[in-house]
Parts: structure tokens; C-alpha cells; sequence
């Protein structure tokens, strides 16, 4: 078909088959992927990708992105820095979520430090502290030899402790 014939073609169906109603236009759309081949169904998967799949995070005003995030609990905050740079990027940059997440283990905050990688390591170091504490494997313990008695005062320096 020559190209003047065909978009005269195309154009005519564009506009019949903008006058059908939803169903016939599912119908529609349902013959012509049955019609179609390997070629055909592989570029419609990827214009339909790029149509239905949107980063709305990199699409949201930071303001917008950050509501959300609040909304979100710690282990998923983490899990979505690792989504994309950009996600990394935006999560890390929301001072407010990571204060917090802080606050709720229980920090105290100094609101004057508005570094938002600073809340999420001390989130970070928290967790892994509460899981040290949780398996016993937060201290350790010795036994002194050498003593009889009770011990009175202990002196800790340069990891040697004195007694």
C-alpha cells in the first residue's frame, strides 16, 4: 500500500474506531492482536511499558515525594533505596522520614542537624544494636583470674581493663 493510501486508511479508522463505544473498542483491539505476529505483539509489550510503567517518584515535586515517603515504614524505606540511584537519591535526601524513624526507636533529635544520611546511619546503627542485643551478641564477657575478692572500681582504657 502506498504511503498517501495508507494514511488516508489510517485515518479513516482512526476516526471509526474513535466513535465506538469501550466495549467494541476492547473487542477491536482483541482482533487485531489475535491478527497480529511475533514482531507486532513485541513492540506493542514496549509501548505499553513505557506507558503504564512511570517512576512517579522521579515524576513527584520532592515536597510530594517526601509526603509519601513518611507513610512508609523503615524496612520498605530501605528496600526502595535500592530500587534506582535516583530513589537512593530522593530517600536519602528526606531528612524529615529519617528523624522520624529515628525518634520512633526512641532518639532524641536535634532538630539543627538537617543531614538526612546522618538519621539513617544512626537508624542503621540502632537496628543493628537492637539485633546484637536481641541474639547476645552485643558484649562480651570475661572472667578475671586473680581475684578472690569483690571488685570494687574497674578502670577501662586502650581496650585493657584494670582493676
Amino acid at each position: 500500500m502506498e504511503k498517501a493510501a495508507f494514511e488516508g486508511w489510517l485515518e479513516s479508522v482512526s476516526t471509526t474506531f474513535l466513535a465506538l463505544s469501550d466495549q467494541q473498542r476492547n473487542q477491536s483491539l482483541d482482533h487485531l492482536i489475535s491478527l497480529s505476529g511475533a514482531a507486532q505483539l513485541r513492540y506493542l509489550s514496549n509501548r505499553l511499558e513505557a506507558l503504564l510503567k512511570r517512576d512517579f517518584l522521579r515524576l513527584l515535586p520532592l515536597e510530594l515525594a517526601f509526603y509519601l515517603l513518611r507513610w512508609l515504614d523503615p524496612q520498605t524505606l530501605l528496600t526502595c533505596c535500592l530500587v534506582c540511584k535516583q530513589w537512593n537519591k530522593v530517600i536519602n535526601a528526606c531528612t524529615e522520614v529519617w528523624q522520624s524513624v529515628c525518634r520512633d526507636l526512641g532518639w532524641r533529635i536535634d532538630e539543627s542537624i538537617q543531614d538526612a544520611t546522618h538519621w539513617k546511619g544512626v537508624y542503621l546503627k540502632a537496628k543493628l544494636r537492637m539485633k546484637q542485643l536481641r541474639e547476645e551478641d552485643a558484649f562480651e564477657t570475661s572472667s578475671l583470674i586473680g581475684h578472690s575478692a569483690r571488685v570494687y572500681a574497674l578502670y577501662y582504657r586502650d581496650g585493657l581493663l584494670c582493676t
